[in-house]
Parts: structure tokens; sequence; C-alpha cells
């Protein structure tokens, strides 16, 4: 009896110990779903009106705080020992459980669509809403921070820029064929000036002077950094909960032995 009260008791302090972390989990799915919406404002105004990429940071928050709220219960039944806390806690699990499954299933099926889908909004941002390099409306400030901050230049490359509504619209004597932020700038210099705007302008292809590469890509591979640590919570969510939905049943089947007898 008291190596059974002794393997209930472990039960329940592991089913806590593994609700902690997956509280904690949640917590760092929240984390990076704000980190989505407030620090990278600039490339959500790149993306303009697309609901997809906004919709999709907005649904990793909902979800951090429904895997928050689901540790919360599960710590609670476990310390309680709750059998209704414990089976409502199975429940929300197994339903968090195929929901992860499906998300994972359909961001492999779509993520070429989703790429494809991003980069045509970022051009169309581009082409049709950039007013100039001094400008202060949201996209061209945004595509001017973007530019400076990732060291590159367009959507795939400073071509994309002559075809713009603003070098089209500019006049011919005081024509240029990118905005000054695709240059390469000076480290040394305290206000971020360009390295050589002259020769920047004279050569785009000298990579000394030109930022090389569309923004596009480096902003990709940017977001796989921050992919990979929400793949490596993923799977440690995962991980935790199918030990979580082990012990609370194991739990309530120990409660309801003990009430027969």
């Amino acid at each position: 009896m008291d190596s059974e009260g002794g393997c209930y008791n472990c039960m329940k302090y592991l089913l806590f110990v593994f609700n902690l972390l997956f509280w904690l989990s949640g917590a760092a799915l929240l984390g990076v779903g704000i980190w989505v919406i407030v620090a990278q404002q600039s490339f959500i105004t790149l993306v303009g009106d697309n609901p997809l990429f906004i919709t999709g940071a907005y649904i990793l928050i909902g979800v951090g705080a429904f895997v928050f709220f689901v540790g919360f219960l599960g710590c609670c039944g476990a310390i309680k020992e709750s059998k209704c806390m414990l089976i409502l806690f199975f429940i929300l699990l197994l339903l968090i459980f195929a929901a992860e499954i499906v998300a994972a299933v359909l961001a492999f099926m779509f993520r070429a669509k989703t790429e494809q889908v991003l980069s045509d909004m970022m051009n169309k941002t581009l082409q049709e809403d950039y007013k100039g390099p001094k400008a202060q409306d949201p996209t061209s400030a945004a595509w001017n921070y973007v530019q400076i901050i990732f060291g590159c230049c367009g959507t795939t490359g400073y071509q994309d820029w002559l075809t713009s509504n603003w070098v089209q619209n500019q006049g011919q004597g005081t024509r240029m064929n990118f905005p000054s932020s695709c240059c390469v700038r000076d480290k040394a210099s305290l206000d971020n000036k360009p390295t050589n705007e002259t020769a920047c302008f004279a050569d785009p292809t000298n990579s000394a002077y030109m930022n090389a590469g569309g923004c596009f890509e480096k902003m990709k591979s940017e977001f796989q950094e921050k992919i990979l640590i929400i793949a490596i919570v993923g799977i440690a969510i995962a991980a935790v909960m199918i030990l979580g939905m082990v012990f609370s049943i194991c739990m309530v089947r120990n409660m309801e032995e003990n009430t027969r007898m």
C-alpha cells in the first residue's frame, strides 16, 4: 500500500513538473508571437493588407495563451487531485495535439505558396506605395529601414525599383533608379550615411558600395531562424503533451480505484 501511495505521489509531482514545462512552453509561444507583431512591424508594413502574415502571428499568440492556460489547469489539477480538472486537461491536451499535427502538415504543404504570396505583396508595396527616401509614410519608412538594417535592395534586387511608380514619376534631370537606403552604410559614421553614395549610384553591381541581394531572401533567412525555434518548442510541447496525457489518465484511474476501495 505504501509502495502504491509512493508511486501515486511520484506520478502526481511528475505531472506537476511536466505541466510546469508545458506552461513555460505556452509562455514561449506567446513571447514569439508578440515579438513578431512588435519587433517586425516594418515587415508587416511591407506585406501591405495581406492578412496571412498578421493572422498567423495572432494565431501564434492565441495558441500560446491557450497552452499557457491549459498548463496552469494541469498544475492545479495535479496538486489538488481534482478528477474533473484532470479529465478536462486531458481533453484540451488531445485537442491541442491534434491541432498541432494539422498545423504542421498545412505549414509544410503550403510553405512555397505562402512565400510567394509574401514576396508578391512586398513587391506590390514597392511598386505602388513607395514615395521616396525622405518620405515619412509607413510604407516608405519601412522600406528604407529594412534596406538599411538587412543590407538589401528591393524585393529580389535593385532592378525591382526601375519599374516602380516612384522612379517612373521622377523628373529626368533628378532621376534616381533606387533609394539611397540601398547603398552600403559607413559603419564608422555616427549618422549611418552611405559609404560612397556617388559610387553606389554609378555602379549598382559593385557590392562594395551597393547592397547585394533582395530583401525578401534576407528577411526570410531571419524568420527561418525564429521558425527553427518555434519548431523546437513545438516538438518539446508535443513530447510534454503525450506524457501529460498519460500521467493524467493514470492519476484519474488511480483515484477511481481508491474511491471503489
